[in-house]
């Protein structure tokens, strides 16, 4: 399963992207191809450095799904 994450757009127009696949148990912290929808689930940065910390030691990090 793939789990999608976005913060609300910054001042500047900018969001910050978390995407995990507990399937194969990597993660990314980059937009790409690999997002399935345009309704991506909205996250404060808060939550997404949370996710980020309890994820980290168990989940391989990528630039990118394939």
């Amino acid at each position: 399963m793939v789990l999608e994450f976005a913060t609300k757009r910054d001042r500047n127009g900018n969001r910050y992207y978390l995407g995990i696949d507990t399937e194969k148990k990597v993660y990314s912290l980059e937009r790409g191809h690999w997002y399935t929808r345009d309704d991506i689930t909205e996250i404060s940065k808060k939550d997404r450095h949370k996710l980020i910390e309890q994820i980290e030691d168990e989940y391989k990090r990528l630039d990118y799904f394939i």
